[in-house]
């Protein structure tokens, strides 16, 4: 993360500016979106809920940078893992076969082969890896983690994350 702060990309067009392509369907924006409600409907807590969202964008804008900064010689399948990390809340099967210009069945059938697990398993570890930092490192509410997460409710995310960690959010956070 220094390295995005402290050596900025340059080009003809920005002088001593780091360019970053956030994709429309990115969590970024989600994240903006939030942190722009949050600071419209100011609060008491305001200052205390902004702190941990400005530290998460971050993170997702390091992991952007690095994303789109990484040696070109990848694997097809480390291409598509590192699609679905950044793009775990919305990546499908067959959205992620239209990206990359390949049949899903291909896909469907690659991806266990190289990762040793199926598609389905790939987007919920991004989004559990995720939940699981957010927790340890931030003091926002799981109702506004599950929200970031683009989960359409709590409970789903509860199920989710007790099934997979063993634990429900609550034993962890904090």
């Amino acid at each position: 993360m220094l390295n995005f702060f402290l050596e900025p990309q340059k080009n003809k067009y920005a002088d001593e500016f780091t360019i970053i392509n956030i994709p429309d369907h990115s969590t970024i924006w989600r994240l903006l979106g939030l942190m722009i409600l949050e600071y419209a409907n100011k609060t008491p807590d305001t200052q205390k809920v902004l702190k941990p969202m400005v530290m998460s964008l971050s993170m997702y804008l390091s992991a952007e940078y690095k994303r789109q900064n990484q040696p070109k010689a990848e694997t097809l399948a480390d291409q598509i893992m590192a699609y679905i990390e950044s793009n775990s809340d919305s990546a499908t099967l067959y959205s992620v076969a239209q990206h990359f210009g390949y049949h899903h069945v291909y896909l469907s059938r690659l991806l266990p082969e190289k990762t040793g697990k199926s598609f389905s398993a790939l987007p919920l570890d991004a989004r559990m890896r995720r939940a699981k930092l957010l927790l340890d490192h931030t003091d926002l509410s799981i109702e506004k983690i599950t929200s970031m997460l683009d989960y359409s409710n709590n409970s789903n995310f509860y199920k989710a994350f007790k099934q997979y960690y063993g634990k429900p959010p609550r034993q962890i956070a904090g």
